[in-house]
């Protein structure tokens, strides 16, 4: 695989790890204010990021090892664009769902800390989907 298949498979286990974190942390402690909720969810970005940032290095370093050279991102061509925003337009189309469901959500006098959380599980679901279409792509050609 190569580095930005990796990549692809790190950020789509980076989603699944918070999001189930943000799950258990909503189940477990449920936040009666949008305030606290949206505090547990920018916790949960912060956490996100560091999570993918620690496990792009573990990976660069566990693959290198495993193939016994240096494992670096190449110099993107026209493939790596064009699979780049084909991924980024299937998850630009997720996110988009997601806003007008959150909106819908809140329209029909929903809960506000809950219309939260639609929309950062469906912001989560668009980077899976991009993640994933990647793989696809880069698989298929």
């Amino acid at each position: 695989m190569s580095f930005k298949e990796w990549e692809a498979v790190v950020n789509i286990i980076a989603a699944i790890v918070i999001g189930a974190w943000v799950i258990f942390e909503a189940l477990a402690n449920p936040s009666a204010t949008v305030a606290a909720v949206a505090g547990r969810l920018l916790w949960a970005i912060l956490y996100g990021v560091l999570f993918t940032i620690a496990a792009m290095i573990v990976m660069s370093i566990l693959v290198s090892i495993a193939r016994r050279e240096g494992f670096r991102d190449e110099k993107a061509d026209e493939r790596d664009k064009l699979v780049g925003l084909r991924a980024m337009r299937n998850g630009y189309v997720v996110a988009s769902i997601a806003g007008v469901a959150s909106l819908f959500y809140l329209a029909f006098a929903a809960d506000p800390a809950e219309a939260a959380y639609v929309l950062f599980f469906g912001l989560m679901l668009a980077g899976v989907v991009d993640a994933a279409s990647r793989l696809v792509y880069y698989r298929i050609g």
